[in-house]
């Protein structure tokens, strides 16, 4: 009940921020708004109060990478599949506060919401058995599956955004890596015997699969978007 109660403050603080945003620059609609996030903040803050230039701030950010590193601990006992749940009634919350919700499409969500509780309320909260490593990097993966292979080029694009906005018209060139991530999932052996050399490469590989068919996804769907007849 208190994921519950977290999840619906979270999506009630991220509509109040949103409203406070579109009243701030006085637009009709979320999709009429200018780029107002902290990054293009920061970036006038940095030019207006401590004199740096544009050209400063570009060449800064091509020349920094944050390395996020995804671990992981055996002791770990949320569930992968309630997680998933909770992200499903963030998403149903979400669009219960759009502006153009209909009578019918309400309905829905709230059916939606109904079901997706009394699921995550007939699910074992608690993992009865500790997870290999096996199943601690396809635990991480899940966050580049859900979260991070969407949210890292929205960031990118709002950089870009940002920078334009304080008179830089070029983009952050694709190869700078602005952002990178490592994993300590199945390489950490301090204190892990499980851990082993052949378990190592087996994460490797079954990382790099992942991660090829992400990469296999996102050209098949680029194939349907640039069907272009010549």
């Amino acid at each position: 009940m208190l994921n519950l109660a977290n999840l619906a403050e979270e999506v009630q603080i991220a509509y109040r921020r949103r409203i406070k945003k579109l009243k701030k620059g006085d637009f009709v609609d979320e999709s009429s708004a200018t780029t107002e996030s902290d990054i293009e903040e920061t970036f006038k803050r940095l030019v207006s109060d401590l004199g740096k230039s544009p050209e400063d701030i570009f060449d800064a950010l091509k020349n920094q990478t944050v390395d996020l590193v995804l671990t992981a601990h055996p002791t770990q006992s949320v569930r992968r599949s309630l997680l998933q749940k909770h992200g499903r009634i963030r998403d149903c919350l979400a669009q219960l506060y759009a502006k153009d919700i209909t009578p019918d499409d309400k309905q829905e969500l709230d059916e939606s919401l109904q079901r997706e509780i009394q699921a995550a309320f007939r699910t074992d909260e608690i993992r009865r058995t500790p997870p290999t490593p096996q199943d601690e990097m396809r635990a991480g993966m899940s966050y580049f599956h859900e979260t991070i292979w969407n949210g890292v080029p929205k960031f990118l694009r709002r950089v870009d955004t940002a920078l334009k906005n304080i008179g830089i018209d070029e983009r952050v060139p694709y190869n700078a890596p602005l952002i990178q991530f490592s994993s300590w999932m199945g390489g950490d052996r301090d204190g892990n015997p499980r851990v082993t050399p052949e378990v190592t490469r087996d994460v490797c590989l079954l990382a790099r699969m992942m991660a090829a068919n992400l990469y296999y996804n996102q050209i098949e769907n680029l194939m349907f978007e640039l069907s272009m007849w010549r």
